[in-house]
């Protein structure tokens, strides 16, 4: 479903704002040392990158808050949804800290005690901790709530305003999650909805491909590398695998050393069938990858489904061995060794691997699929 508000209205420009900490140029007297050294330790807050995205109460109608969504409930619902997003998305952009107290926060029962959230919040701002505020008000209308929020870039002084409409306030939260995450950052969204359309088996990716045109506007230049990459993934679900490996290269020509469109180049070989070629470029991430290993255990996982496919089954083993030691946390490694054993007739060891695999990533069906077709 789709928010009322469009790119072009979810971004507004504008040279003040009265909406947020409206005490931030008071001092705080004795309170400025503890206000400050709690707000580095605790804050309502998620974390994007280096970045903190900071939400403030949301002001809400009588009805709602008896129902149980007060001001801070809200607040703490936006931005936990704001962080599911990043986590479904999985996007290795940046390594990014989602750090989000739940309503009973060290720092919401401090404050509350000594009446100096306010003070905590406008100290945040002020040391610069927090790059994006967010603020908002639901009213009652035609037999509906509608969620205003007013958002804002600390550093670049780039504004926000969305307007969502739902009978659930649920609902409300979803929709304007993804707008927020749209202005913090657009490539976040269109991985989202790629990696989402991906877990549910889908094969029409136009709300990826709509994020990712929007990517190739307000994503800074220095990143677009990203949104090439991402959209090679796309055309490689669609089965163009040399449209694909062109936006890969083009990623690559962006950004040389951006090891995951060299990986994805690999898998696009191998979806090509050309199993030596993938292996060789995935010995190029190897390479590449160095000390960083963030795609050497992917690169050991596409070696080994190369050699499968090229009838070696011993060396596949020892690779995804290989890329399981490397990172005992990637479940496509699992899968793939699952599927190895089961071709060879190891049915208790393809069915470890598999449970290990979706463990690991429930919302990827394919790895139930796997484990549910396994003979009992």
């Amino acid at each position: 479903t789709r928010s009322r508000a469009t790119f072009r209205d979810s971004l507004v420009y504008g040279s003040g704002c009265r909406d947020f900490a409206s005490g931030c140029g008071m001092d705080f007297g004795f309170l400025s040392l503890p206000v400050i050294t709690l707000s580095l330790l605790f804050g309502y807050s998620v974390f994007f990158d280096v970045s903190a995205v900071l939400f403030h109460p949301i002001e809400v109608p009588l009805t709602l808050d008896q129902q149980g969504y007060s001001r801070r409930v809200m607040s703490a619902r936006l931005a936990n949804e704001v962080r599911i997003i990043k986590m479904k998305a999985r996007t290795a952009k940046d390594e990014r800290r989602m750090l989000l107290p739940d309503d009973e926060s060290a720092i919401y029962t401090l404050g509350g005690y000594f009446d100096f959230l306010t003070p905590v919040r406008a100290t945040q701002e002020l040391m610069g901790l927090v790059e994006f505020s967010f603020v908002g008000d639901i009213v009652s209308r035609d037999n509906e709530y509608r969620l205003s929020v007013r958002g804002r870039n600390n550093r670049t002084q780039q504004f926000f305003f969305a307007t969502v409409g739902a009978r659930d306030p649920e609902d409300l939260v979803r929709r304007m999650a993804v707008d927020i995450v749209r202005f913090v950052d657009p490539y976040v969204v269109a991985s989202y909805q790629y990696e989402t359309t991906r877990d549910r088996k889908g094969t029409d990716y136009a709300d990826t491909l709509r994020e990712l045109r929007h990517c190739a506007a307000a994503m800074p230049e220095g990143e677009r590398h990203w949104a090439h990459n991402l959209w090679g993934l796309v055309l490689l679900q669609q089965g163009q695998p040399d449209e694909a490996i062109e936006r890969f290269r083009q990623a690559l020509r962006l950004r040389p050393d951006f090891v995951p469109a060299l990986h994805n180049w690999g898998t696009a070989l191998l979806a090509k069938g050309q199993h030596e070629a993938a292996i060789a470029k995935f010995r190029e991430v190897l390479a590449l990858d160095g000390q960083a290993r963030q795609r050497t255990p992917h690169a050991y996982t596409g070696m080994a489904t190369a050699l499968r496919a090229l009838d070696r089954p011993e060396e596949a083993a020892v690779l995804y061995r290989e890329a399981i030691q490397a990172d005992p946390r990637f479940a496509e490694a699992y899968n793939g060794y699952g599927e190895l054993l089961r071709q060879t007739g190891d049915t208790a060891g393809a069915r470890a691997m598999f449970e290990r695999a979706a463990d690991l990533d429930p919302l990827r069906t394919e790895f139930a699929t796997n484990l549910a077709a396994l003979p009992e």
